[in-house]
């Protein structure tokens, strides 16, 4: 068990940390309108032994006002995310009556980061969501992705990570990308290159998943899904889905 939980670390330190990440973080609610955007650079970095990740965020909003939030510091091999490859995910095992629930869900690709986050209210219902975009050594500039092809066929290569760490073998499968509606759960596409899949409400004992789509090229998308069972969060699902002729 402990040699999982020191591989997960070690996904942590080679993919995020020694590093700080720039990004623009842009709050959206349910119905895909901008509620406000701001900067903020996430620091991660490890100490002189490598025992510990210190973690923290500089806020600058809109306003010319300021802010730094301290976090950790992260003690090897202890972190609260999976790091499943170059994804990862954290938040709420599970619904619990009159308390927030939330996760981030995000992934790293060469000197580019995205993540999600999902935050519903104490009642269930969907609040916001924050979607991050980060670079390294520099703010992000404006998207210029273009829209995948809704013909393309791809080629899907799928791992799951438990919360005990344990990390399933590579399956390979084909598919075309079509949206598929669910009436309870909403399917934002907030831009060209982002997806959200998720809930309109979530509720304890029931089952459900929320996954996040980033097409990073035309021929390339990741999705990370969390998914959750009657008694809470059971795994992490990474699929790499590449276009095919």
């Amino acid at each position: 068990m402990q040699e999982l939980q020191l591989k997960n670390w070690d996904n942590f330190c080679r993919y995020h940390a020694n590093n700080d990440w720039y990004g623009i973080w842009t709050e959206y609610n349910p119905d895909r309108q901008v509620i406000k955007s701001f900067q903020c650079i996430r620091s991660f970095h490890m100490s002189e032994d490598e025992s510990e990740i210190n973690h923290q965020n500089h806020y600058t909003y809109t306003d010319g006002t300021q802010e730094t939030k301290t976090f950790g510091p992260y003690k090897k091999p202890i972190t609260k995310s999976l790091f499943l490859d170059n994804s990862f995910s954290w938040g709420s095992i599970k619904v619990e009556s009159n308390l927030n629930f939330g996760f981030e869900t995000g992934f790293r690709y060469e000197d580019r980061r995205l993540s999600v986050v999902v935050v519903y209210d104490e009642s269930g219902s969907l609040q916001k969501i924050i979607v991050i975009r980060e670079h390294l050594a520099t703010f992000p500039m404006q998207m210029t992705n273009q829209p995948v092809k809704e013909l393309s066929r791809w080629q899907k290569t799928s791992k799951t990570m438990t919360p005990d760490w344990i990390v399933s073998s590579p399956v390979v499968t084909f598919e075309n990308r079509t949206e598929h509606l669910n009436p309870n759960y909403y399917n934002l596409n907030l831009l060209t290159d982002i997806s959200i899949t998720c809930p309109k409400q979530v509720e304890g004992g029931k089952e459900f998943f929320a996954a996040v789509d980033w097409l990073i090229e035309p021929n390339l998308l990741q999705r990370g899904i969390r998914q959750y069972n009657e008694s809470g969060f059971t795994q992490l699902t990474l699929d790499i889905l590449n276009t095919i002729a």
